[in-house]
Parts: C-alpha cells; structure tokens; sequence
C-alpha cells in the first residue's frame, strides 16, 4: 500500500514543534525529571530523523510530532501550549528594547508643528482651494493623507448671506481642548484653535490645531493681504448679531455651499541625530533640537531681561552663537523710511563676531533678503527667507555676548548656546527667551523621511 507524502504544510508544522521541543529541552533540561527528560530528548530526536528522511511520509511525521507534543505537554510548562502569546510577548518586549535603544542614543523622529523654520523646514502647511475649484472626494482625501499627512477641514454655509469673522475677547479664534474627534491624538485631549465664523446671522465654528495659523490664510484667501488687522472691522447688530467681527467676503454665500476650504498639510517629519553630539559640540549653524524645561531657569540665573518660555516641549531652532560669541543684528538705515512693513519685526543683518554671518544657506538668504527690502521693500519674496528681525535681545546695535562656561557672568558652568528660527518674522526664539543651555540640546536634525516631497532627505 503506497503510503502519502508528507505536504509542504506538515513539513512545516512538524519543523516548528521541533523548534519548540529542541527550545523547551535547551531551556528547561536542568529542572525537569530524568524521566521527562529523556522522553523530551528521544521524541526530539525520532522527529528530526523524520524530518531529514527522504520520502518524508505524512503517517510518520504526524506520529513523531504527536509524541513530542505529548512531551511538551508534560515538561513545557509556559512555553507550551502557551508559546503563541508567550513568545509574541517576548517579541513585543525586545522590539521594544530596540526601538527604545535607537530613540534614546541614536536617532529620534520629531515632527515640525509651526513654520519658525520655514523654508529650511516646514511646518503646517495649507492648501486653501478656489471658489469654482472641486474639493477633494473621500479617495482622493485618502491618497493626500498617505502622501502628504493633509488634513481637510471646510466650512459650509448653513444659511444665506455674508461671511464674516467674529471677535472673541478682541482676538480672532480661543483656545479649547479637543477630544476626539477633533483631538490630534483620538481620545487624547488636544488644544485647539476655535474659530466662529457668521453667515446669514447663524456661527459656523471650525476647529483647527493650535499650532497652525489660519489668520494669514484668511487674511491671504479673502483680501490678499498678510495681517487680519487690515480687514474692515464691523460693529452692528445685523441679524441679532452684537459684538465686533471683521469682513471677510462682500459675496453673498447660499445655503449649502462651501465658505471656506483647504487642506492642513503635515508639518515636515525628520530624524534627530542624537549621537553626534555626544562627541563633537554643537556648531553655529546646526538645526538643533533641544527641550526646553530648564531654559526658563538657566537664563534667570544669569540675570537676563527675557520673557518665560513657561513649558516642558521640543523645539527646532538654528543655533546662531557658540560660547564666546558676541551677536549683533543691524539694520540698514534706509528700512526705517522706504516704507517696509515694520510690523512684524524690523529686518536687519546677523552678525557673528564682527562678521555678517555665513556658512548656511538659511544665513545667505536672510541677509540678502533684507538688503533686497533696504533697496526695494516691494519686491516679491520668491525664495520665502525674510531677512532676521531686530527684536529683544538682538534689537537693532545691540551686542550680546554668548556666555562661555567660565565667564565671570555664568554661575552655571554650563555651555550656552543662541538659537533663532530662520524665520525670525513668526520666529520664538532666544531673542525672547535667552540662550539654550548645552545639557537641553537633544540633537542635531538629520534626514526629513515625511512627507515625500522636495524636502525628502538630509537637512542642512
């Protein structure tokens, strides 16, 4: 009688009952009775024989991988039958290790939420779409989320009329915790940005996150200016509604269509070089990530005039000064009179020790930004740099000294370092708050791995 081959699935199986049974034996050998280990090690022994002969018969091998799962049943205490959860545990646990291991000495991904960094890096960034433009289906939503991290967010007209914006304590939009749905992180609270909008009378409110600043897209989308403050502002009780609001649209909007709609693209995702540091020290130039928990009392330490970053988060500046330097922004004399727009920060040249610094793209940009407006403030901005703003600490002429770590006026012995965002116009950064201290710098920013764009890469 011809007796069945063995299939290529029984193979398998009665190779990892062997793997179990050899397991078991290396692990518990020494605790077990003689007696079961001797059986353990002989029905080991009959199954890998099996296994090697040539034909392998299904009747067998089924034979063989019973007894030794009688064995193990008998001496394998946790690890069978209870080896699936057991060894995926095990599984968890070390992978764990690993990716804990490569966050804590080698690299950590960090997402950029705001644009102080822009263009160098981005942050959240819109994609507002035109009045006769399609909106996104759901498919196509989902490809731009995979792609891009795009987030889209609209406001659709409830009634007929006018779109405009309303003031909340003079401010456009409060702050609110979110939870899901609208919580980044699903049942994780999340502060938000509210907004209410009023069409025909009836708020429209849009919830949007606190790091992105929809004010310039509105200013940008219904005026094609930069600053909410330009807008007309409103005081009326135009159906029942009392308070001050800022005109957004003249165009009468029906019910059902769509106010207001774009896309939240992800903020750029990058690794954070945490090792290099442990060997060389920061340089002028670097993107450095550093936490900010101790800034606030390193810098009263030293005395210095600032304003309390007064939270425990991770920040992406460019280090500007090392210990020693002495920094200086100078603004050309004919800014003040040419009629640049002054109000989001005086544009001015970086200089490091008597020189106008140099050495990285965003520091080049930057300068000749600033000499383009000090010859002509109404030339467009095509590469985005917007030149350093004198502010704060580095107001116009102004020398400030970097503390080196055994200068009389350092109590720490602590390094410092100075660090500005390469967009200093929406830019919080050592002008208001100080020098970073080297024990809080984290990292240096590696490799941008999301979105796919033309940032994919190594930073600079």
């Amino acid at each position: 009688m011809n007796q069945k081959k063995a299939t290529r699935t029984e193979k398998k199986g009665a190779k990892e009952i062997l793997r179990l049974g050899l397991k078991v034996f290396a692990y518990r050998k020494d605790i077990i009775s003689s007696q079961e280990r001797k059986e353990l090690e002989s029905a080991n022994t009959e199954l890998a024989n099996q296994i090697k002969t040539r034909p392998v018969y299904s009747v067998d091998l089924e034979k063989a991988a019973k007894r030794v799962d009688r064995a193990l049943n008998n001496s394998g205490s946790l690890y069978y039958h209870k080896k699936s959860w057991v060894e995926n545990v095990e599984m968890l646990l070390v992978a764990a290790i690993v990716v804990i291991g490569i966050r804590s000495f080698f690299v950590q991904p960090f997402i950029i939420p705001t644009n102080s960094m822009y263009p160098s890096f981005f942050g959240m960034q819109p994609n507002v779409y035109d009045d006769n433009e399609d909106i996104p289906n759901i498919a196509e939503r989902a490809i731009d989320k995979i792609l891009l991290g795009a987030s889209h967010f609209s406001v659709e007209s409830e009634t007929k009329g006018k779109l405009y914006l309303k003031l909340q304590g003079g401010a456009p939009f409060r702050f609110v915790q979110g939870t899901f749905p609208n919580g980044r992180f699903f049942i994780f609270p999340n502060t938000l940005k509210e907004y209410i909008f009023e069409i025909g009378g009836k708020e429209h409110k849009l919830l949007v996150p606190a790091e992105f600043d929809l004010d310039e897209l509105l200013a940008r989308k219904f005026a094609g200016i930069e600053d909410l403050r330009d807008l007309p502002l409103i005081v009326s009780q135009d159906h029942g509604f009392m308070g001050k609001r800022l005109k957004l649209s003249d165009q009468i909007i029906q019910k059902g269509e769509i106010a207001l709609a774009f896309d939240i693209l992800l903020g750029d995702a990058l690794f954070v070089d945490r090792m290099s540091y442990n060997f060389v020290t920061p340089k002028s130039g670097d993107p450095a990530v550093f936490r900010t928990g101790s800034i606030d009392q390193f810098n009263r330490s030293l005395a210095m005039p600032v304003r309390p970053i007064g939270e425990d988060k991770y920040y992406i500046k460019r280090l500007v000064g090392e210990p020693g330097d002495t920094l200086e922004i100078r603004v050309p004399e004919s800014i003040f009179t040419n009629g640049t727009d002054l109000r989001k920060g005086v544009p001015g040249i970086l200089f490091r020790n008597g020189k106008a610094i140099t050495g990285k793209t965003a520091f080049i940009e930057n300068r000749n930004r600033t000499e383009i407006l000090a010859r002509k403030p109404d030339q467009e901005n095509l590469l985005g740099y917007p030149g350093y703003r004198a502010d704060g600490l580095l107001s116009n002429k102004s020398l400030l000294q970097v503390p080196d770590r055994n200068s009389s006026d350092n109590p720490t012995n602590k390094k410092a370092f100075f660090a500005m965002g390469d967009n200093s116009t929406d830019s919080l950064d050592g002008r208001s708050w100080g020098f970073v201290p080297e024990n809080e710098i984290i990292g240096k920013a590696l490799f941008v791995y999301y979105p796919f764009t033309k940032r994919w890469g190594f930073s600079e």
